[in-house]
């Protein structure tokens, strides 16, 4: 069986004797011009291969594109599920062979076999499985797959070679209506324990690969909690017999799998291309979410100082702390273990930083780091003026120049996510910085202001006497 990953959740596979086309999206932007396709891709159109069946998964506009299917053959076999509105669009553009599939329904075409599988979401959709004597794929797109469902499928498969697996708790609408936008721990969590239950030979993250653009390019900073990497990671923490065979698949990229053997080719699709890797723009960041960080550098501080100040500051001295007070400070850092990334707003350009407490030696590496759990952005000029003395830390906390989140949490063989409830994880940087700036800080504004005059000529010249009583201060009644 080969899979080519045409983006997001479109896919052509080719079984022994059939080629199916699903979700197809094909051009970009789509979703009413919201999104493309991430990473960047290219579809050549006229070398989409030919197909005998048509899968559509759901009506949620990034599976069920009308451009992209108004290219397509109207004579094919289309399978939806139970939506009139999918079948009353399909019937309008031509295609004239729909199929309605309910839950748990099977299609054999020749040696393949179709079955879809259920989901608890709302919109009527499925999942769906490919089987034939090269073994069995189990594509669960979007669907919210229940143990019972899992049961069910087991019963039918004994065994799923390939899982196209559910894995991104994506925050899509939360900050509109006011919701969380935290990490969610618990739908990530429920993501991974299915896939230990399901027990697959090799897992591919599916769909949510996609990001918002132009006007709504602001919600890549909260649509997507969980990074490629990390799941990969994750689920070859919980699951560990799948390590060798975790394949994040990118436009254009080909799968295969016959008899346990599994072959992964990189841009092996000749009828898709990927053009560039833009995935940096789907860094979840909900403390910037709709107001990023800008330093305007207020105080009009020397720029190269700054740089100079800051990467000694960091670069140097900060692995230093944390090697010295490793024991001492930070060892819940290292028992999590904690990836720590620092991103640093000057006036002109960004900088970041991480450091990986689960190294030996930890040192600040100047990049960004895929599988960080804790963060914190700063501007340039607010650390600049604490490092120095100028400015105490309230300065930065309360003015929002500085900002901090955390996806912290560890993953048990089988069992899952484990959080660090009642444990305190502090940001290396707050344990770092100087906190007894607050006097340095007094003593400028004294100097600044210790001779100005009172207001409106107001002299108090009478000295008055004052008692203490227990707990009571008297002002004593002076004589006249």
């Amino acid at each position: 069986m080969e899979i080519s990953m045409i983006g997001h959740a479109s896919i052509f596979v080719q079984t022994k004797d059939c080629r199916i086309l699903m979700d197809p999206v094909l051009w970009d932007p789509h979703q009413e011009g919201l999104f493309d396709v991430c990473p960047k891709r290219e579809v050549i159109h006229d070398r989409i291969p030919e197909f005998d069946v048509l899968i559509i998964s759901h009506r949620h506009l990034d599976h069920f594109d009308i451009r992209s299917l108004a290219f397509l053959p109207k004579t094919v076999d289309v399978f939806i599920p139970r939506d009139s509105l999918i079948k009353n669009c399909l019937s309008k553009l031509g295609f004239s062979q729909i199929y309605t599939l309910p839950d748990f329904n099977e299609v054999k075409l020749g040696s393949t076999n179709l079955f879809t599988t259920r989901s608890e979401n709302r919109v009527p959709e499925y999942g769906i499985i490919f089987a034939d004597s090269s073994g069995v794929c189990w594509n669960q797109v979007d669907t919210i797959v229940s143990p019972s469902t899992i049961n069910l499928i087991l019963s039918r498969y004994a065994q799923i070679d390939l899982l196209l697996a559910t894995w991104q708790p994506m925050l899509e609408v939360n900050y509109q209506l006011n919701q969380s936008i935290s990490f969610p721990y618990l739908p990530y969590n429920s993501f991974l324990r299915n896939v230990s239950l399901i027990q697959p030979k090799a897992v591919v993250p599916a769909s949510n690969g996609f990001k918002a653009v132009n006007g709504s390019s602001w919600l890549n900073q909260i649509l997507f909690p969980v990074t490629r990497e990390q799941f990969c990671r994750d689920v070859k923490l919980i699951y560990p017999k799948v390590a060798n065979n975790v394949y994040p698949l990118d436009p254009g990229d080909l799968l295969t799998f016959e008899d346990d053997r599994f072959s992964y080719f990189a841009g092996g699709c000749d009828f898709v291309k990927k053009i560039t890797d833009d995935t940096d723009d789907l860094e979840f960041s909900p403390v910037n979410v709709g107001c990023n960080l800008i330093d305007s550098n207020r105080n009009n501080y020397d720029v190269e100082d700054m740089i100079q100040v800051i990467d000694e500051e960091i670069s140097l001295s900060m692995p230093k702390f944390i090697e010295e007070n490793r024991a001492l400070m930070f060892e819940e850092h290292c028992r999590w273990p904690i990836i720590y990334q620092l991103q640093v707003v000057f006036p002109e350009f960004v900088k970041t930083w991480h450091f990986d407490f689960s190294e030996a030696k930890i040192e600040a590496k100047q990049e960004p780091n895929p599988l960080a759990n804790l963060f914190t952005y700063v501007t340039a000029s607010s650390l600049y003026g604490i490092l120095k003395g100028f400015n105490g830390s309230d300065y930065a906390f309360l003015g929002g120049y500085y900002r901090s989140y955390s996806k912290i949490y560890s993953v048990v063989e089988k069992l899952g996510l484990i959080f660090p409830e009642n444990i305190e994880i502090t940001d290396p940087l707050i344990m770092k910085v100087p906190d007894d700036n607050l006097d340095k800080v007094l003593d400028k504004e004294i100097e600044k202001w210790v001779n100005s005059e009172p207001v409106n000529n107001n002299k108090h010249h009478q000295i008055t006497k004052m008692m203490r009583f227990g707990n009571t201060l008297i002002r004593m009644k002076q004589k006249v």
